[in-house]
């Protein structure tokens, strides 16, 4: 009877302990994430309706009207007006029909492949051949959140700079980072694009990287000897 009672006794206890960290979880949440359960403010229609084209060179002077329009939350006082940029979504990538990988759908290796994959997979870890036959322009579902799909941001803002740190990565998932940084960001806010280069050991890496020529924002390689 004994023996009864603690086991009751620890499973009270076992489930209350649960219950505690799960609206510890709950509670984290809720904090970091702005549009948890749909909590960002909806935009309008006619201002989700952008068309897909080239907005490369769509950067005209800035003037005190257009830059105080829209929600600019405090980006006019941190920023001088001259930093500031107009911009719009990037244009989505369009989906290649019959190739693998696209939309994030999985990739399927010919059997007379798998000796190959295999082989490959000893390199990084993770099926390698398989990244290997995903173009580097890739299409993928949208799987955001409904609320952060409809946030609203300014209508202008600085310009960033992106920096990815690498050491001995996979080519293609390299480039096909880059690229994806390059097709979905937009276009008058990406200033420049930063690869360090964290002391890999694989020969001709930084050489092949700087063939690569997104025609608009800058690409840096920066090397180092040892480990950062």
């Amino acid at each position: 009877m004994f023996h009864g009672k603690l086991r009751i006794h620890t499973c009270r206890v076992i489930l209350l302990t649960s219950l505690v960290w799960f609206l510890v979880d709950v509670v984290i949440l809720s904090f970091y994430s702005e549009c948890l359960g749909g909590s960002c403010k909806k935009q309008p229609e006619s201002a989700a309706r952008i068309a897909n084209e080239d907005y490369a060179d769509n950067n005209p002077p800035l003037d005190d009207t257009f830059a105080s329009e829209g929600h600019n939350n405090g980006v006019q006082s941190t920023y001088k007006q001259s930093e500031l940029r107009r911009w719009r979504p990037a244009p989505t990538v369009i989906p290649a029909h019959g190739v693998p990988g696209e939309m994030g759908k999985a990739v399927h290796i010919p059997p007379d492949k798998e000796a190959l994959m295999k082989e490959k997979f000893k390199l990084n870890q993770f099926n390698l051949l398989a990244s290997d036959m995903i173009s580097l322009n890739r299409s993928l579902a949208d799987v955001r959140l409904e609320g952060c799909k409809d946030k609203k941001y300014p209508k202008m803002l600085p310009t960033t700079s992106i920096v990815i740190v690498f050491h001995n990565e996979a080519w293609t998932t390299l480039l096909r980072t880059v690229w994806s940084v390059i097709n979905r960001s937009p276009r008058p806010l990406l200033k420049e694009i930063i690869l360090v280069d964290d002391a890999s050991e694989r020969d001709g890496r930084v050489v092949r990287l700087l063939t690569i020529d997104s025609s608009t924002p800058t690409l840096r390689i920066n090397s180092s000897e040892r480990t950062i």
